[in-house]
């Protein structure tokens, strides 16, 4: 018996998932090691030295570290611009700065991936009936169910095609639904249907939980916008707080506008000695995310083996 009082079985069946698991991690690792490579020709291309490490009080205007992170995001998620921010709360903060730089009053913003994750509801006004909200400003909402857990092109194309359509919205992740997670080559042929009937739409991402888990992101496979949290991967673990957004130059700007105020955006913003733990839980992060991923396939593997299936009645124990 282990001190944490786990039977030689339960170890027995841990070495052999991990076996088993072999090809799987391989195949992560070989993600990690790209997504090192691309930050670290990033940090190299902006010259990160520890002046980019030092903070700012006051109005934080000039903020070397600051604005560095932003360039080096914009190269790491592939976007032309970037904004990041420890004033940001988490990434629904992050995500609302982006869905009102990308759609306007009187507009329709059209979500392709089902029902948004919970706390972004209110923001758009599905759910409550919070000032501020998009469907505060005039903005109306409307969403397409995926086919089989995959995007329903032919439902995108239909919706996307009305003009009043001012954004489309995609959400990466599974939240706390059952579907899969969206994959980059998704998005961008989700970017795909929504051009070929509506040339001036936004795509935008909530990419949360999903920097790192490809080599690439959304942004390589042409979403206009994506907004995620430091909180989670691109964090590192080590990041305290804040949020980001990259994409198309004037769409990060409005969104800067909307953190802030209109004419000061980006500009402004003090980091307080935060900079060198947000570049290094970026360094960190490609290694972070695969060690998390292993960690999924390792238990969903050891689970299978033990015959553990998912169970409406979740207050029985498992029979190990």
């Amino acid at each position: 018996m282990s001190l944490l009082d786990i039977s030689d079985k339960i170890y027995k069946l841990a070495e052999r998932a991990i076996d088993e698991a072999g090809e799987r991690f391989k195949a992560i690792d070989e993600i990690s090691q790209a997504n090192t490579e691309k930050v670290l020709a990033a940090f190299k291309k902006h010259r990160v030295s520890d002046g980019c490490f030092a903070g700012t009080t006051g109005y934080g205007y000039n903020d070397k570290g600051r604005d560095t992170l932003d360039l080096i995001y914009a190269d790491v998620m592939g976007t032309q611009s970037a904004l990041v921010r420890t004033v940001f709360v988490n990434g629904t903060h992050a995500i609302t700065a982006a869905l009102f730089a990308a759609v306007r009053p009187g507009q329709t913003l059209l979500s392709v991936s089902g029902l948004p994750y919970d706390t972004l509801r209110g923001v758009i006004g599905i759910t409550g009936e919070y000032r501020g909200s998009l469907k505060d400003y005039g903005i109306s909402y409307s969403q397409i169910e995926l086919s089989g857990g995959a995007p329903n092109h032919k439902a995108i194309a239909d919706a996307a095609a009305n003009k009043n359509v001012g954004a489309v919205f995609v959400q990466r992740s599974r939240g706390y639904s059952s579907r899969r997670a969206l994959t980059v080559r998704d998005i961008g042929e989700i970017c795909e249907t929504v051009r070929s009937v509506n040339a001036d739409a936004v795509v935008m991402v909530d990419n949360c939980y999903g920097e790192f888990t490809e080599v690439l992101e959304p942004g390589d496979s042409g979403a206009d916008l994506i907004a995620g949290s430091l909180i989670k991967n691109p964090g590192g673990g080590l990041a305290p707080m804040g949020g980001y957004v990259a994409g198309r130059e004037d769409l990060v700007e409005a969104a800067a506008f909307r953190m802030t105020s209109p004419g000061i955006g980006a500009e402004c913003g003090a980091t307080l000695g935060v900079n060198r733990l947000l570049f290094q839980g970026l360094f960190m992060a490609p290694h972070v995310v695969a060690q998390a991923m292993k960690t999924a396939v390792f238990c969903a593997r050891l689970f299978e083996m033990l015959d553990i299936k998912r169970r409406r009645d979740m207050t029985k124990p498992a029979q190990i």
